[in-house]
């Protein structure tokens, strides 16, 4: 599934012909379209907690999937640099309904050192990615046969045995560690246009919420 998607994304890309950019302000926009989404999650993190948590839980998870694919269909799907950022928007803030009530069960300062560890990491691994391309560029199929992996252990020992290790939480955030950095090399690959800019930022905010989430996992402390 994962090539499919891949495949279909890739020939969207490369057949795009639309305005190029310099590859400075490609970068620059896939970082500043990440900031956009930290954003929008701080904010709905800092003003809409009491609101989200009202809601009926069952909701919030409806449309944060419902949402988040949607948006993610047409950040990817769109050519239009306006409408893939609308997208990138949308999909954030859908995320930002679980991730607000997520983060509310645990102390402020862990969330502050998961936010931050996750921007280090992130930035490591696009220096990582630029220095050692061919590394990552060979990786998609060990992360995603990895994730999955790692989700069906996670679905197993959680839901028939009723645990949840640590060690899953350490190998998911180490399998999206790799995925920040080979998505942000699959980005250098396309088109220097502004939409591709978007869509790979998309991609790699995924990665970076996912990895955030384990960090606030393995080191947070939840309120008393």
């Amino acid at each position: 599934m994962e090539n499919s998607a891949n495949s279909f994304k890739e020939q969207r890309l490369y057949n795009y012909t639309g305005v190029s950019v310099s590859e400075k302000t490609y970068n620059m926009t896939i970082g500043l379209t990440l900031l956009w989404g930290a954003l929008i999650n701080i904010v709905m993190s800092l003003f809409f907690t009491p609101v989200i948590l009202q809601m009926n839980y069952l909701l919030i998870v409806v449309l944060y999937f419902a949402g988040t694919i949607g948006c993610s269909m047409v950040v990817h799907k769109s050519s239009n640099p306006a409408v893939s950022f609308a997208g990138f928007t949308g999909m954030a803030a859908f995320m930002g309904l679980l991730l607000t009530y997520y983060v509310y069960f645990f102390t402020a300062t862990s969330v502050a050192y998961a936010f931050i560890a996750t921007g280090l990491v992130t930035f490591i691994m696009v220096i990582l990615s630029m220095l050692y391309p061919a590394f990552f560029q060979g990786l998609g199929r060990t992360l995603f046969v990895s994730l999955i992996g790692c989700i069906v252990v996670e679905l197993v020992l959680g839901f028939i045995l009723g645990i949840n290790p640590t060690i899953i939480d350490f190998a998911v955030a180490l399998i999206f560690c790799g995925y920040i950095g080979y998505d942000w090399n699959r980005a250098q690959q396309y088109p220097k246009t502004l939409d591709n800019a978007v869509d790979s930022a998309a991609d790699i905010y995924l990665d970076c919420v996912n990895l955030f989430v384990r960090i606030l996992s393995i080191t947070g402390k939840r309120r008393n």
